[in-house]
């Protein structure tokens, strides 16, 4: 018989039990208490989101808008959870189930549409999330938005380091002014800190202001006050005189772009906002809807980098040369861009380009989905593709046109594009075959499919539930009623 165990070992190990019972309640309580640094992912609702949001001690935070059924959300879950920790103190992290009665409205209020949308919030302000979602990318945007929205920079080799190689475009946005307080250096005993620095002078505060207001889609650099001229000139600052606000790009620093509007917030800000862009982007999904809804149309030049090098580098350097040098009364109506004609082929043949006459040119107005495309412009033509087209666009030899949504290949290429071009009569005619077909099938099948696909729309996964549910009740009465007989 084996022995049993004495009244002291039960009672420590009964102890101990509840101990840690206790600890992990306790962590958890703490973890989202209000007040203290969130270490967590905080579950946020109707009732408790305005509180967690104003809480002084997590004025950065992360939202995910998600549904438990989302596989892309579910994919994010463990990421965030990793990042949380690591986060405390800088970014407090939130998400906010659609699917839940108790969150209807707030979801409502964001007009939450897809499955995770990420935003962040600051200063009583709501932002979509502009990074990555690996766990490096989310961590990175964290300590990014929890320091100062501005760094100071003392070399041309820091501006470089710190701010322009750190910029996906290469781009960073720089402010001057000699009258500013000497960084670092002791006034009357005292040291002078950064945030004194900003605040010195009227041209610093507007910096600083849109700087931090700009924070999570642009760089920022402050020069300081005694920087070398030596360092200026290396940055191609050397011939602007007294304070200044410009942009520069790391391609072309001997070319700065200076903000020469009134010193105000607000007439800054547009100036960033406009310009926050290389010279010539290089498109693709991360920066497709940004280019595209930044009131310009887009000049895209299409090209096969895999092709013929050296034709693909004289264009590329054709389409630069004409946005930096070009006429102002045409640069300055567009923004430009370069896009992979090979990757994006699918795209870029809903504007009439062909993959296998590359390079090529179009402008695409897409809030009108409109666009102009002129396929008799070629590599050859005088002046080269580039010139030529915007030679014809400022003669307004080039019509516009609606954008297609891209032409099918094979055998039912030519029955695909009747139907896109007849819409959207062909959409109500092939709803009702549609319509038609499911009536019959749908009395005669009561089963449904066991693995439903993860990516759902709200409808879909309501119906589905509801009939779980149904199904559920009706066999919990039928136990009900056995158990009764019995």
């Amino acid at each position: 018989m084996a022995p049993t165990p004495s009244r002291f070992v039960r009672w420590s190990i009964r102890t101990t039990i509840l101990l840690l019972l206790l600890l992990s309640t306790n962590i958890v309580v703490h973890s989202s208490e209000i007040g203290k640094p969130h270490d967590t992912v905080i579950p946020l609702t109707d009732e408790n989101f305005e509180s967690h949001l104003n809480d002084p001690s997590n004025g950065l935070w992360l939202l995910k808008f998600y549904a438990p059924w989302c596989g892309h959300c579910k994919q994010l879950e463990p990421k965030l959870d990793q990042a949380a920790p690591y986060l405390s103190g800088k970014m407090a992290i939130g998400k906010i189930d659609c699917t839940a009665s108790t969150n209807k409205s707030l979801c409502k209020r964001f007009e939450i549409r897809g499955y995770p949308t990420l935003k962040f919030y600051r200063d009583g302000d709501f932002y979509d999330y502009p990074g990555g979602r690996t766990i490096d990318a989310i961590i990175d945007f964290g300590e990014k938005m929890s320091s100062s929205a501005v760094v100071l920079v003392k070399s041309a080799a820091e501006v470089m380091d710190q701010l322009v190689e750190k910029n996906m475009d290469g781009v960073a946005f720089l402010a001057y002014d000699p009258a500013a307080a000497a960084f670092g250096k002791k006034d009357d005993e005292k040291e002078v800190e950064l945030d004194e620095f900003i605040q010195s002078t009227k041209l610093t505060q507007v910096f600083g202001q849109v700087a931090r207001k700009m924070q999570a889609q642009a760089s920022f650099g402050l020069l300081s006050s005694d920087i070398a001229p030596a360092e200026l000139q290396t940055l191609g600052l050397d011939k602007l005189d007294g304070a200044f606000l410009v942009k520069i790009e790391k391609d072309i620093l001997h070319r700065p772009k200076v903000y020469k509007g009134d010193i105000n917030s607000l007439d800054y800000l547009n100036f960033v906002k406009e310009n926050n862009v290389a010279l010539v982007s290089l498109l693709g999904p991360h920066n497709f809807r940004t280019l595209t809804t930044m009131g310009k149309p887009l000049a895209i030049g299409v090209y096969d980098p895999e092709g013929d090098e050296a034709k693909s580098k004289e264009f590329e350097k054709e389409l630069k040369s004409f946005a930096l040098d070009g006429p102002n009364q045409m640069t300055e109506k567009y923004h430009f861009a370069l896009m992979d004609g090979k990757k994006w082929g699918k795209f870029v043949s809903q504007f009439s380009i062909e993959s296998d006459a590359l390079p090529d040119i179009f402008i695409l107005n897409a809030e009108e989905k409109t666009y102009w495309q002129d396929a008799t412009i070629t590599s050859s033509s005088s002046g080269g593709v580039v010139s030529a087209f915007f030679k014809a666009m400022e003669n307004g030899e080039i019509e516009s046109r609606k954008q297609s949504r891209g032409r099918a290949g094979g055998p039912f290429g030519v029955v695909i594009q009747a139907f896109l071009d007849n819409l959207p009569y062909s959409a109500i005619a092939l709803a009702g075959i549609i319509f038609a077909f499911f009536a019959v099938f749908y009395f005669s099948f009561d089963d449904y499919p066991d693995d439903e696909p993860e990516q759902m729309t709200v409808a879909q996964r309501k119906h589905a539930e509801a009939i779980a549910a149904a199904e559920k009740e009706s066999s919990e009465k039928k136990e009900e009623i056995v158990e009764g007989k019995k």
